[in-house]
């Protein structure tokens, strides 16, 4: 019976110290995209109303620039689905994405729904 606890008690401090130092089998989960990286570029939208073609960007820093305009917006919220600015009137303007880029940019003011697309 002491040698069972004896045995037992070995192979857990031989699995304890295996984990400490990272010898254990399991796999790591890859480490996850920055979400202000995760937004940054440059896309394009067409805007149907005005038949003009408008630029995006978002810097590394979340600095929101349409058509090379900065709007004086601040970030509201963040994740993954979306990132949500506040301008200075009160308006959101919502980025909206999927697993891999964002997709759409959502405008209050003009409660129009635009498609990004890369820029070409």
């Amino acid at each position: 019976m002491r040698k069972k606890g004896l045995l037992l008690f070995g192979a857990g401090l031989l699995a304890g110290i295996s984990s400490s130092f990272g010898l254990s089998h399991s796999k790591k989960a890859a480490p996850a995209v920055s979400l202000p990286l995760f937004y940054a570029g440059t896309w394009q939208y067409y805007d149907e109303e005005r038949d003009r073609t408008h630029v995006i960007s978002i810097g590394p820093d979340l600095k929101l620039t349409i058509d090379n305009h900065v709007i004086a917006a601040n970030v509201e919220q963040i994740n993954n689905e979306h990132l949500i600015y506040l301008d200075r009137l009160g308006y959101h303007i919502t980025i909206q994405a999927n697993e891999s880029r964002p997709v759409a940019l959502i405008d209050e003011t003009d409660d129009e729904v635009y498609a990004l697309k890369p820029l070409v």
